[in-house]
């Protein structure tokens, strides 16, 4: 498998529970870096640290950073996917299409909403809005759970897992 070349990033996020649920999910799935960006609140006081803690017990990085265009300088892609609503991607498409970068050695950032609402204009500027074909408006955690999923069931198929 190739996790490295994957980073998932949080962000917008006012829940500890969201933080902390969303590392589990991360770490268990096999990738190594979780990224929370503009976590506020409890969410920041609480559920990044806890995030913290379980990256360091299982060897994996955790990274929180002021807001999106942070995670865009740090970690340069061309492959920077907004998990949006349907309304607000501007392309529709298939799990398989979306990993097709990491065949060719690209780094893919995978960039999920920490609210209902999703992202502001400003911040579906900054990468690519995008939509899963077929899949119905579910949570960010559901949607996380299911992306990493699928994601790995792409790299097994392709001979990386």
């Amino acid at each position: 498998m190739v996790p490295e070349k994957v980073i998932v990033v949080l962000h917008n996020v006012y829940s500890p529970y969201r933080v902390v649920e969303t590392s589990k999910i991360v770490y268990s799935m096999g990738f190594k870096v979780l990224v929370v960006s503009k976590a506020l609140g409890a969410a920041a006081q609480i559920g990044v640290p806890e995030a913290q803690k379980i990256a360091l017990k299982k060897n994996r990085c955790f990274m929180y950073l002021p807001d999106l265009p942070d995670v865009v300088e740090l970690f340069p892609s061309k492959n920077v996917l907004l998990f949006s609503s349907k309304e607000s991607a501007i392309e529709e498409t298939t799990f398989s299409e979306l990993f097709l970068p990491l065949l060719d050695g690209e780094r893919i950032i995978l960039v999920f909403s920490g609210i209902d609402t999703g992202f502001t204009k400003r911040e579906l500027n900054i990468g690519k809005p995008i939509y899963i074909r077929n899949l119905p408006e579910i949570s960010s955690l559901g949607l996380i759970a299911i992306t990493l999923h699928e994601l790995r069931k792409f790299l097994e198929k392709e001979n990386y897992g």
